[in-house]
């Protein structure tokens, strides 16, 4: 859940929670809430000799050369600790003065600690040029840590135009406030006619990438906050009692907790790629076409404030009454966001400035750059991709699957065994030769095949499953058992050579159109719920089998019930042990989960549509606002899955984004389609598919079942909370 990914990265932020978590334990928190901070921190030396003021500085002032991705990491875990004082406010006017001049003299008095500075993101400060000499009057408002400080670094108006500016703090007047955020005060700063050079201003950084750098900079104190609420009332919620259990047992607590942990996840992969953004930009003199900066800055300032904001609510609240108490550490943490929500400024301009760069410029797309020592890797993977697409395209199918390209994950001679860096560029290869591989219907069927199968089922059913040539339908879920699948009544009867199946199966996708299912039936009554299930391979052609399409709520029919008479099943169609199904079914399921929550449907609203849409209309201000928001969302949602796969080739455990992803990314899609059909007004009752309002009307009616399929949200939302956050399954 940390921003953290790559392995150096991680020990980095592992280093500077071990550091904090020694020198800013709660009894500072609540002791520096009753007086003046001290300034500089107890901290501030620990933190020079780990060199953290000078990490994204050049080293020709004393820095270690890093970019603003590691400085993100650790302003996230000074949001996590709470951190008194100003060392994220000079951190990250330091970086603003460095976007400008890397070798600026004033950097190496920060870089070694010996000078402290402090930014604010909006003043009415203006500046009137005198010959080689401006004149500054106005006011900053608000400014966080400016009395701390012995530099600020400020927006200033001039010459139409705004430009950032740096101050001796000597020449202006400070005025410190009582502040909702006692360990973090603000203070008006006011400059009355004061004359300053001209070299002041730092006029190679554009408004908009001081901003981004800033806002971005903050968005990721932000998660720290959001994760600190999450992981604090995730625990708080495994050991206080009520109704002698644990509240974390309760769904509602349950539901919860596991929200915050998907709001934080979310934000903290936007924040994530906007500091990636920020690394490309810097390095392409700030080239906002090709690096999507300020796009990419937006949705990490849409979603990393609000995430703060909820999540330390939501701690609050699972709490209960001590959570409202002055001593407990949510007074310190609810006002530490409520300090940094007004460091933004007006929270509205985020999503408005996703929805003008989406619209206007598109989006920052999303790719996965690999080492550069996969390259004679690539080389190899693209002369056999090469080769496969001379092969007409009638006996091609074959050959990839032959070839095992279909699953290239899987074991040999099924698949490649091909690691995670393989199957990217695989992947890649494949979409940049244009050629399609055959579609399988239910792929995540096969690995259970693969795994649990006898060798004689693997020959038979695999080859034509991968050459397209068999569709496969899954028929698990009963009238009774759906989410709760283990609660399966269909009956299975050992019989000479074989099984006898009687029961009812329903939500059977593909049923009326596939040659073969995977059933599971209980095959031992007398068996605890888990057990005494039974996985087999059924012939849809069977007697006794009758399939009866359901309409939905489209007046489509792409799901079915199915009905099991006395249908019978050989031996040799059973899948693993019998009476051990469970184990097969919890593989497939695995598979599916990460299937289905990996991509946006393509026969569903997803994001590309929705901005295309959005260009071709016009809206008003609160309409581009929620239009903002569900950008960001979208796009955030497809970050998961990126961080998933890196996650995976750095040998993490990418399931818990996967769950994640499914959640939020089907909720968004509703969003896509409920904000669309809302816009036509009264024509958003054409129901006619040939129009765009009916298209629409289609997809949002479409959408009602991504929240229910693959496992419904609030299915997802216990295993979250339960395999993620540690809390007690329902007794």
């Amino acid at each position: 859940m940390t921003l953290a990914i790559e392995p150096e990265h991680v020990e980095l932020a592992m280093a500077v929670k071990s550091l904090l978590g020694r020198l800013v334990p709660s009894e500072l928190l609540h002791a520096s809430m009753e007086g003046p901070v001290e300034n500089p921190p107890v901290y501030w030396r620990a933190a020079v000799e780990q060199g953290l003021q000078a990490l994204h500085l050049a080293e020709s002032v004393g820095g270690q050369g890093a970019g603003l991705l590691e400085l993100a990491i650790t302003i996230a875990e000074f949001g996590y600790a709470a951190a008194p004082g100003p060392f994220i406010p000079s951190a990250i006017a330091s970086a603003l003065i460095s976007a400008h001049d890397p070798e600026a003299g004033l950097l190496s008095e920060l870089a070694s600690g010996d000078s402290i500075a402090a930014f604010a993101i909006e003043s009415a400060l203006t500046a009137t040029r005198h010959e080689e000499t401006l004149v500054i009057r106005g006011e900053a408002r608000s400014v966080p840590s400016a009395a701390q400080a012995s530099v600020l670094v400020l927006p200033v108006a001039i010459d139409s135009g705004i430009e950032w500016a740096m101050f001796d703090t000597a020449l202006l007047e400070i005025e410190p406030l009582r502040s909702v955020d006692a360990l973090r005060p603000v203070a008006h700063v006011r400059a009355n006619s004061v004359e300053a050079a001209t070299d002041t201003l730092l006029s190679s950084v554009s408004q908009a990438a001081g901003r981004a750098i800033a806002t971005t900079l903050l968005s990721a104190e932000a998660v720290g906050l959001a994760r600190w609420a999450t992981d604090t009332a995730s625990e708080y919620a495994k050991i206080r009692e009520q109704f002698g259990r644990p509240i974390g047992q309760f769904q509602a607590i349950k539901h919860r907790c596991a929200e915050m942990l998907a709001t934080t996840v979310r934000a903290t992969a936007a924040v994530w790629d906007a500091a990636r953004a920020l690394d490309e930009a810097s390095e392409k003199n700030w080239d906002n076409e090709e690096t999507h900066y300020e796009f990419a800055g937006a949705v990490a300032a849409t979603l990393a404030p609000a995430a703060a904001q909820r999540c330390t609510q939501h701690c609050i609240q699972v709490h209960g009454g001590i959570g409202f108490t002055w001593e407990h550490d949510t007074n310190v943490y609810y006002r530490r966001t409520l300090g940094l929500l007004a460091a933004f400024g007006r929270s509205s301009q985020y999503p408005q400035k996703v929805f003008e760069t989406a619209t206007s410029r598109g989006m920052r797309p999303i790719k996965i750059d690999l080492d550069t020592k996969t390259e004679k890797l690539r080389e190899e993977i693209r002369a056999e991709v090469a080769a496969l697409k001379v092969i007409p395209r009638g006996a091609r199918d074959a050959v990839i699957a032959e070839g095992g390209w279909v699953q290239p994950h899987l074991p040999k001679p099924w698949g490649q065994a091909a690691s995670p860096v393989e199957q990217i560029i695989i992947a890649q290869e494949f979409f940049a030769a244009q050629i399609k591989r055959p579609q399988m219907g239910m792929s995540w069927l096969i690995p259970s095949i693969v795994a649990f199968g006898t060798d004689e089922q693997k020959q038979r059913f695999i080859p034509p499953a991968f050459r397209g040539e068999v569709f496969w339908c899954q028929l698990f879920s009963e009238p009774g058992a759906g989410s709760d699948l283990a609660s399966l009544t269909t009956k299975a009867t050992k019989v000479d050579g074989g099984w006898r199946i009687t029961g009812q199966k329903i939500w059977t996708t593909g049923a009326h159109f596939a040659q073969w299912g995977a059933l599971l039936a209980r095959s031992d009554p007398d068996a605890p719920k888990h057990k005494g299930i039974t996985y087999f391979l059924l012939d849809m052609a069977s007697e006794g089998v009758e399939v009866r399409p359901l309409r939905e709520l489209t007046g489509n029919a792409m799901f079915n019930t199915v009905f099991l008479d006395d249908v019978f099943v050989p031996d040799e169609l059973v899948v693993g042990e019998v009476n051990r199904g469970w184990e097969v079914s919890r593989n497939t399921l695995a598979a599916e989960r990460v299937s289905i929550g990996s991509d946006e449907p393509g026969h569903l609203p997803n994001l590309g549509r929705f901005v295309e849409f959005l260009r071709e209309g016009r809206f008003d201000q609160v309409e581009r606002h929620r239009a903002g928001q569900l950008i960001a969302e979208g796009h955030a949602a497809t970050l998961i899955n990126m961080r998933t796969t890196l996650l995976t080739l750095a040998g993490g455990d990418a399931m818990s984004s996967a769950a994640i992803s499914k959640l939020l990314s089907m909720r968004t899609g509703q969003g896509y389609a409920e904000f669309a059909v809302s816009a036509f007004g009264i024509d958003s009752a054409i129901g006619d598919p040939q129009t765009l309002q009916g298209r629409w009307a289609e997809f949002l009616l479409a959408s009602r079942a991504t929240t229910i399929y693959g496992g419904t949200s609030e299915v997802q939302l216990n295993i979250i909370a339960e395999r993620l956050l540690g809390l007690p399954r329902d007794p």
